[in-house]
């Protein structure tokens, strides 16, 4: 059958509006019931075509999900290029870092199905090019967040600043994930919490490892 790669889209208008469509539409039922619901029948009723539209288009449903999952990291990544130096550069560090720890909890809060389907797929999948691509992506988007924390330099005193927003970066996205995708999660057991006193925590964690003198 044929096959439209992820990132050649159809060159035909209407071609790039039925594309366009079946990447909402993936996202849009991923979001809503998970990888397993994601059948393809489901996805072309969402997005108003026939499954055997989606077969011209893509080879099988890993094929349309490799192209909705770059999509969405395409698009975040653009979202973030445009508006994280403005939301993050402005203000002291403490502010900074409790910005962006409510930007994390916020994704996973209004996402979180999605969320999870993309990174078990991302996980799974084994067609290399494609996990090239996402990985690359996703460590465009850490880099971008990397740069606008450090617009902070003068307050980190960290011996090695970047390496220091890296890891605190990581780590409270880290926890943050777990804790909204793992309800058995030792974040939710050990210390149960709300949201907001969690990433207040976590924001007054950040900074205090950025200020250490290591």
């Amino acid at each position: 059958m044929p096959h439209v790669s992820a990132d050649r889209p159809p060159q035909q208008e209407r071609s790039r509006r039925t594309h366009s469509r079946l990447l909402e539409a993936t996202l849009k039922t991923l979001a809503e019931h998970g990888l397993d619901g994601a059948t393809i029948p489901r996805i072309a009723r969402v997005a108003g075509v026939s499954p055997a539209t989606v077969y011209r288009r893509f080879a099988d449903k890993r094929g349309l999900l490799r192209a909705a999952c770059l999509h969405m990291l395409k698009r975040s990544n653009e979202a973030n290029r445009e508006h994280l130096g403005k939301k993050l550069g402005q203000g002291p560090l403490a502010r900074a870092a409790r910005v962006l720890i409510g930007l994390m909890f916020m994704q996973h809060q209004q996402q979180p199905k999605l969320i999870q389907a993309m990174e078990n797929f991302m996980g799974s999948d084994d067609d290399q090019a494609f996990v090239r691509a996402a990985h690359a992506i996703v460590e465009d988007n850490l880099n971008l967040l990397i740069q606008a924390m450090l617009t902070h330099r003068a307050e980190i005193t960290h011996s090695d600043p970047e390496l220091a927003v890296r890891i605190a970066t990581v780590t409270a996205a880290t926890a943050i994930g777990t804790r909204a995708l793992k309800p058995r999660s030792i974040w939710r057991t050990l210390q149960p919490m709300t949201d907001e006193a969690l990433a207040d925590e976590l924001a007054r964690e950040y900074v205090a490892y950025l200020q250490s003198k290591t």
